[in-house]
């Protein structure tokens, strides 16, 4: 039997895939955008991020414990994930050795997105592998 405080130290995978329709000026049609990536969490965030992922229109593909990934020597880098609302992206900027290296870069990527006119800024550091680095929906 698995205890609560054995499942609090344990980290799992999440492949995700975000599918969101996209308008088009051009032909006035819609494109679908994809962006599939994988996401390391712990299980006392797991709920919150599922929750993140399905409200920005993600799907969970896979979740795997990283205890059995052990054919994967190398860790996860971190990286900043940036979410605007308008444009609506997701941003990945990265990679980064370790967290506190990827907050120290965060204000520069903010910086350059609000000058860009971007609006509703949400901000995270992520130990993750995102698989395309902009999304745009």
């Amino acid at each position: 039997m698995v205890t609560n405080n054995e499942l609090n130290g344990r980290t799992f995978l999440l492949e995700i895939i975000i599918s969101s329709p996209s308008f088009s000026q051009q032909n006035q049609g819609i494109i679908q955008r994809r962006g599939k990536f994988f996401l390391k969490v712990s299980y006392k965030r797991m709920g919150y991020e599922i929750r993140r992922i399905h409200r920005l229109g993600g799907k969970i593909l896979n979740i795997t414990a990283t205890s059995i990934l052990n054919n994967n020597p190398q860790p996860l880098s971190w990286w900043v994930e940036i979410y605007t609302d308008f444009p609506r992206c997701l941003y990945y900027f990265g990679p980064f050795d370790n967290d506190d290296e990827a907050h120290s870069h965060q204000a520069g990527y903010l910086e350059d997105l609000q000058q860009e006119g971007a609006e509703n800024i949400l901000v995270e550091i992520k130990q993750c592998q995102p698989l395309t680095l902009t999304e745009e929906w």
